[in-house]
């Protein structure tokens, strides 16, 4: 079994950027803040098993060598208690104001986010993704205190072709 990257962490806010594609972007992004709320307060960051390419020669009944191919890293947590309007920037739709009311008209499309994500921890140490990928869905409970959550999952991307980094801890 491969080692693999599994991590929970604690996280106080979460903000929003353009994708970073170099070290010195990291200190000149504009950062969004995104003021929903993760469930628990907690993010997962796993990378899944590499897949492994037995190399074989035409000799031999057993593999000479292998070859590992990563599937990188994806960011999982969820939003909740978000605002109509925060709902169209993260999975799509739009909002209608019918009288003093807005209402979220929501599509079955998905809205692919492209962004860099910080994840300021509990102790004010930061992770960063500089770019990635992902989306985030919508769960509505509906029970005595229906509760709305917003699940997403994020993939780690390599920065840019000069830049090879998924994740700034």
């Amino acid at each position: 079994m491969a080692e693999n990257i599994l991590t929970k962490v604690r996280i106080k806010s979460i903000a929003f950027a353009d994708p970073i594609t170099s070290a010195a972007g990291l200190a000149t992004a504009t950062w969004a803040p995104q003021p929903l709320t993760l469930r628990d307060d907690e993010l997962s960051i796993v990378e899944d098993d590499p897949d492994e390419k037995e190399v074989f020669s035409n000799e031999n009944d057993t593999a000479e060598d292998f070859d590992i191919t990563g599937k990188g890293l994806s960011a999982k947590g969820s939003f909740i208690k978000s605002t109509r309007a925060e709902l169209v920037d993260l999975v799509g739709g739009a909002t209608a104001v019918t009288g003093d009311d807005i209402k979220f008209h929501r599509s079955a499309r998905k809205l692919l986010l492209h962004k860099a994500i910080k994840f300021t921890l509990r102790d004010d140490s930061e992770i960063i993704v500089p770019n990635a990928k992902g989306y985030v869905n919508t769960s509505i409970g509906m029970g005595v205190d229906g509760v709305q959550k917003n699940p997403f999952k994020f993939r780690c991307l390599q920065a840019s072709p000069t830049w090879d980094c998924d994740l700034v801890w």
